[in-house]
């Protein structure tokens, strides 16, 4: 009898990585349920877009012309949403790289760094796939102290070993809400080793009010190890597409260009792309918007006696006395779909993406009822 995969060395140990687990989809649920109106507000995605301008030039690229068309691969280097993007942050052109999604440049930069292994420093309660990738190209993870309230930047310095090669920190941190402040960040950049590479998430970044927001790419010239990630799938509401981008020293990002796939990026993701970083407008009307939903769930939130935590990002950590994964359960079977946390380490707490105001009405009209006792 052969024996399983499991039982070879490199098969074993993928065997052992945790596997993400998304937020439900939509479809799932009628499925399973056979329910018939379902409101998601799991997935931090954005309810109000693409515009109308992003879908008329992926409807462009769709019918086809001479230089786009769908029988033809696409610019391997992202070469004219690069050009965009690096106008939009005042960067050089050759600072800029695309990825599949966010995700995909975690995935690259611990690919080019855990080749002869080391170490990542991860906060506790961050979005899982910063180990995921540190596991999956054969590094470490070394976690550091946080809580759903409190993100110590100090604690991440002191976590660091002698084979660390990255650390990341998300601001604002998923799923925690949580930003760090001007000072901490600085701290920071200028206090972590230099042969280390700090990844700073900026997956929500564009929610906050840009006067308030401490911009971790204001530190590009003075850190070369120092990477700045954006995604298009939240504020720019193009999720399904699949397409961030990094920004970083020349240097940094020609060891990343040397593990990136060929053909990374989609044509489509890439034209949706082009219109959507010049799109000011659209952005500042999403903030608001997202502002407007924050305020609402506090005063309804303050009804119920409910905890909550963070105040960045387009969603809310909720704490309430019921088990995560039992709440989670029983607004599913009334049409909600929330992300419960206790895989995240906080078995208590919810996270809730603000959705139009109909879709919250449907979330405090599902919950409201199961709160009665408060949370």
């Amino acid at each position: 009898m052969s024996a399983g995969l499991t039982g070879i060395p490199g098969f074993e140990r993928v065997s052992k990585i945790p596997l993400y687990v998304p937020g439900k989809p939509i479809q799932e649920v009628q499925r399973e349920l056979g329910l018939t109106r379902i409101i998601k507000l799991a997935s931090n995605e954005n309810p109000w877009g693409p515009t109308e301008a992003v879908k008329a030039r992926v409807a462009a690229v769709v019918a086809g012309t001479e230089f786009e068309s769908l029988n033809l691969y696409p610019v391997s280097d992202g070469f004219y949403l690069r050009k965009r993007i690096a106008e939009r942050k005042g960067v050089a052109l050759d600072r800029v790289v695309l990825g599949n999604g966010s995700t995909e440049l975690l995935e690259m930069v611990a690919k080019a760094a855990f080749l002869d292994g080391g170490s990542a420093v991860i906060p506790k309660h961050s979005f899982a796939m910063y180990g995921i990738a540190t596991q999956t190209a054969g590094g470490r993870v070394i976690e550091s102290r946080a809580t759903a309230t409190d993100l110590d930047v100090d604690d991440l310095l002191r976590s660091v070993a002698p084979d660390t090669r990255l650390v990341y920190l998300a601001h604002p941190n998923n799923p925690t809400g949580i930003r760090v402040e001007a000072s901490a960040l600085a701290h920071l950049v200028r206090h972590l080793r230099e042969d280390i590479v700090l990844v700073v998430d900026q997956a929500y970044a564009e929610y906050e009010e840009p006067g308030e927001y401490a911009d971790a790419a204001d530190y590009l010239d003075e850190r070369p190890n120092l990477l700045v990630l954006h995604t298009f799938s939240k504020i720019h509401a193009l999720a399904a597409l699949r397409m961030g981008y990094g920004l970083g020293s020349t240097e940094l990002l020609s060891l990343l260009e040397r593990v990136r796939s060929p053909f990374n990026t989609n044509l489509l993701a890439q034209a949706a792309a082009e219109v959507a970083v010049q799109d000011l407008a659209f952005e500042a009307f999403c903030r608001q918007r997202n502002a407007e939903a924050r305020a609402a769930f506090h005063l309804e939130a303050t009804r119920h006696r409910c905890q909550l935590t963070g105040n960045s990002g387009n969603f809310v950590l909720m704490e309430t006395v019921y088990p995560a994964a039992d709440l989670f359960k029983a607004l599913l079977q009334r049409g909600v779909i929330v992300r419960p946390m206790h895989g995240y380490g906080l078995p208590n707490h919810i996270r809730v993406t603000f959705g139009k105001p109909e879709e919250m009405l449907a979330f405090w009209s599902a919950i409201g009822p199961l709160l009665d006792c408060g949370c």
